[in-house]
């Protein structure tokens, strides 16, 4: 296991500021009014806003011109809120952060179309930074995410212990945003193909142990969450700490698959959930974390900012059981 970054004691901020937030709104403004209403509901629901601040704190380490940063950090905010509105419109949910989503609020034909309003003004914001690379790899990563939610989709309606194919969606789905938002500002600034790698890595291993501490938050929930408990088992999704579970005891697997009620799935698969299991859990997310510090540890780009953000990620799951 490859320990976490401690020379650096630094405590940063994983969110943005006031002028972010208005800004982001302002965005969202359309001759539709929906369109800010529903866009005004899904930014209000609190976000950490960690995908732009990671933008923000790699721009910074690389000498990146702010106001260049801060037009990824917009646009990369922005294909993060699309995705969640057409998530949730495909998965069928209901709460998200602690209230209804915008789907149920609004209906599903509003929410999938501001997800694609969405879209398209990340792509317009996009297209004003000039670079047809950076394009090309935000493309690229609207393309992997779509393709994670398909993959989640075709591998939901029956729980599973294959290792392989929950990582891979947690790459397309989580990932592979994170991989843009530190890989941006590096092809923003015209680094060197070894450097953009090594950028690349460390937001990808970032977003693979981010993902991970997610999915054990939402089996192993506190009373000051602001997460929607239990809802991956309810939705069928096989994450980290249940694939554990019927690896250690396949007859799990084949009990819960016994279980018509959904209910009665989320009941058994909870009491079966061992502090042990999320402790192993919480350990695979910890290796992704510690390999990201690795990436860059030798580009001279490793600032305590950035040093920081595994702990803090890790922070919400080590003293959880």
């Amino acid at each position: 296991m490859l320990p976490l970054i401690s020379a650096f004691p630094s405590v940063i901020a994983l969110s943005m500021n006031k002028d972010f937030e208005r800004n982001l709104k302002e965005i969202l403004q359309s001759s539709a009014s929906v369109t800010g209403e529903i866009g005004g509901y899904i930014l209000d629901s609190g976000g950490k806003r960690l995908r732009p601040r990671m933008v923000e704190l790699v721009g910074k380490s690389i000498g990146l011109a702010p106001e260049l940063c801060m037009s990824l950090a917009y646009t990369v905010e922005l294909m993060h809120t699309a995705s969640l509105l057409h998530d949730d419109v495909v998965d069928g949910t209901e709460i998200r952060r602690s209230r209804p989503t915008a789907n149920q609020v609004f209906g599903d034909k509003p929410a999938l179309l501001t997800g694609d309003f969405i879209s398209a003004s990340a792509m317009e914001l996009m297209c004003t930074l000039g670079n047809l690379k950076l394009a090309l790899h935000m493309v690229q990563t609207i393309k992997r995410m779509a393709e994670g939610e398909l993959k989640e989709l075709e591998h939901a309606r029956a729980f599973h212990d294959r290792l392989d194919v929950y990582l891979s969606i947690i790459y397309l789905k989580t990932a592979s945003l994170f991989e843009f938002c530190t890989l941006g500002p590096a092809i923003l600034a015209d680094l060197p193909e070894k450097e953009l790698d090594a950028l690349a890595n460390f937001g990808r291993f970032i977003g693979m142990g981010f993902q991970i501490v997610d999915d054990i938050i939402n089996v192993s929930p506190n009373e000051g969450d602001n997460k929607d408990a239990f809802n991956d088992i309810i939705e069928g999704k096989s994450t980290l700490p249940l694939i554990i579970l019927f690896r250690q005891n396949p007859e799990a697997l084949c009990e819960v698959a016994s279980f018509a009620d959904t209910a009665q799935k989320k009941d058994y698969l909870v009491s079966m959930l061992t502090p042990e299991i999320l402790r192993k859990s919480r350990d695979v997310a910890r290796d992704y974390l510690g390999e990201s510090i690795e990436a860059i540890r030798s580009t001279g780009y490793l600032t305590p900012d950035l040093a920081a953000v595994p702990d803090q990620i890790m922070a919400q799951v080590d003293e959880r059981f």
